[in-house]
């Protein structure tokens, strides 16, 4: 009987290690810092990270940056649906 409710208080441990590690990897993403958000469509999204969501990352003061082309200003709060996110660099 000890032996089963050890091995369930493990396995409980780990289970918790594995969600605690995705939460800290989630909240890794810098909130209120410049970033760079690639996207899966080769364009990026350049501006300052004012909320994570569950689905979206809401980016403010921004910019999009295609590939061949100049920046382009982007008015209000830009809402980016995670995704298309490949991956987020904090900038500055």
């Amino acid at each position: 009987m000890i032996v089963v409710q050890s091995l369930a208080l493990v396995l409980l441990a780990a289970v918790v290690a594995a969600f605690a590690g995705v939460w800290l990897a989630e909240a890794r993403i810098a909130v209120r810092r410049r970033v760079v958000v690639n996207l899966s469509d080769g364009s990026a999204i350049d501006g300052v990270l004012l909320r994570r969501h569950r689905t979206l990352l809401v980016l403010g003061d921004a910019t999009l940056l295609l590939p061949s082309s100049e920046p382009s200003r982007m008015d209000g709060e830009v809402l980016v649906e995670r995704s298309r996110v490949l991956f987020v660099q904090a900038v500055r």
